[in-house]
């Protein structure tokens, strides 16, 4: 059974979120279970970029033509044969719409045209249609980007070779929905009865397309899958739609890489560490602290994060400042996002600062892959005041790394985080979106910490939990496998 995953990242070449990590650790583990797995992603920045470079050596499997409008638009297909994602990677080179290196943006940081994933999507049909094409059996498709791929195969005649292959559409987040004008679909020269099936109010909507459209949808946990159906906020506007399609809908936990995030063997750490020897956790936490100008003597909270509303921003910030006034911890921060909300996290420091709290508030705007391993690997609690979170991996880091995470009760958050009941647990979790909510997560949290038998008790039982790709790389070879035997005979 062959399984091709469109996308429009896949870390290492292309990550801009956690789209990203997951197209680049999924077909691996897949491989690994017996699944033959492989990607297609676009080539930003075209066979001489960057992406292409990362790569490595290139081999072109298919020269072609795709229409668009009055549009015809030459392509190629490469083969990247030694990709370092682990799984092969096939690179779609169509320069008009992807000639420049951004994923989603252009270099001033303007939101590239969204024709681009209709482009896309219609090449990748045309290669996978040709005669030179790999067999595949199964389409998994990755968010919006992917999701006009199961209604052009049953409508395109162009496509008729494939139009029986399953397709399975995963929502990493229903945050982006792929709006585009009608025009963008009328441009594909595919007719389509059911027109209200793409479209929200006047205009296309490729997500719900793909929802409705697609063989099986599948989400990045169980209960994000229950909030889409039953949330409008959580699923933007879309939630009829999840709820019509909720009985081809499946949850399935993403996992992490294992092996990249190991706090006994990370080359980050000052001091590697494991849950049968965590001496150098206590090594590793002082390190940094002094590394950060913090006092390595009260208990370290971290985040590491956007600095985004989803994220709960507001609550981290106002939190912040509570739980310096209110407690011993001290807290440090990392991440970027919103420019407002970049710059009331540096003024929030720099008022701290002048009240005598710089010894307990560290504050790094950006991104520092480096940084942020010592930083799961140090604290002592890690936070993740998420508005909304479809599944979350930075818990799943800091469980694996020592630090029992406190977590708005949403999405994934609710499904990893096992709540502390004084015997057993993984970490804390609050349920009401408010700022006290929060910070008494935090102060039960260090109230725990300080009864260093209950502690040793509960970081135990969160390093000990398998969050590896492991398992759900089974679930869905066994979800696939449903789906092909299932498959509709091509005529």
């Amino acid at each position: 059974m062959h399984v091709l995953h469109l996308a429009a990242e896949c870390a290492p070449l292309a990550k801009v979120g956690g789209l990203g990590d997951v197209v680049g650790a999924l077909p691996p583990a897949l491989v690994a279970a017996g699944v033959e797995a492989s990607v297609l992603m676009p080539l930003y920045g075209g066979a001489e970029g960057e992406l292409a470079h990362r790569a490595g050596p290139l081999v072109g499997v298919h020269e072609g033509e795709t229409s668009f409008g009055a549009q015809r638009l030459p392509f190629r297909v490469w083969r990247a044969d030694a990709s370092p994602v682990g799984a092969p990677v096939y690179l779609l080179d169509e320069p008009v719409h992807f000639g420049g290196s951004g994923v989603y943006s252009d270099p001033s940081g303007e939101n590239l045209p969204p024709e681009r994933w209709a482009v896309f999507q219609r090449a990748a049909l045309d290669w996978l249609a040709a005669p030179d094409a790999p067999a595949v059996d199964l389409l998994h498709l990755h968010d919006h980007h992917a999701g006009l791929v199961p209604v052009l195969l049953r409508h395109d005649r162009a496509l008729s070779r494939i139009a029986g292959m399953p397709t399975l559409l995963t929502v990493h987040s229903a945050d982006h929905h792929g709006i585009a004008p009608w025009s963008v679909w009328e441009r594909l020269n595919v007719h389509v009865d059911e027109a209200e099936t793409l479209l929200v109010e006047d205009d296309l909507n490729a997500l719900k397309a793909g929802v409705v459209w697609a063989d099986a949808v599948t989400t990045v946990s169980p209960t994000y899958a229950d909030e889409l159906a039953t949330d409008p906020t959580v699923s933007r506007g879309l939630v009829e739609t999840f709820r019509a399609a909720r009985r081809k809908t499946t949850g399935i936990l993403n996992g992490i890489d294992a092996a990249h995030w190991n706090p006994a063997t990370d080359p980050h750490l000052p001091s590697t560490f494991s849950a049968d020897e965590r001496a150098g956790k206590a090594a590793t936490k002082r390190a940094v602290c002094d590394e950060l100008g913090l006092d390595a003597d009260r208990p370290l909270i971290a985040y590491v994060g956007r600095l985004m509303p989803e994220k709960g921003v507001e609550l981290l910030t106002e939190g912040t400042e509570r739980v310096l006034h209110a407690t011993e911890a001290s807290v440090a921060l990392l991440g970027a996002g919103d420019p407002e909300h970049e710059t009331a996290v540096r003024g929030l420091a720099l008022m701290l600062g002048r009240e005598g709290y710089a010894d307990r508030l560290s504050v790094t705007i950006g991104f520092d892959e480096a940084l942020a391993h010592r930083l799961y690997g140090a604290a002592d609690v890690f936070a993740m005041p998420s508005m909304s979170e479809p599944c979350g991996l930075a818990q799943l880091y800091a469980m694996r790394y020592g630090a029992p995470p406190v977590v708005h009760a949403v999405g994934g958050l609710r499904d990893t985080v096992e709540a502390w009941d004084g015997a057993r647990g993984t970490g804390f979790r609050f349920d009401a979106f408010t700022t006290g909510a929060f910070v008494e997560a935090l102060r039960a949290a260090l109230a725990v910490h300080a009864e260093p038998e209950a502690w040793a008790r509960l970081v135990a039982c969160g390093m000990a939990r398998d969050w590896s790709w492991r398992g759900p790389a089974q679930t869905y070879a066994d979800l696939y496998g449903t789906l092909v035997g299932a498959q509709t005979p091509v005529a």
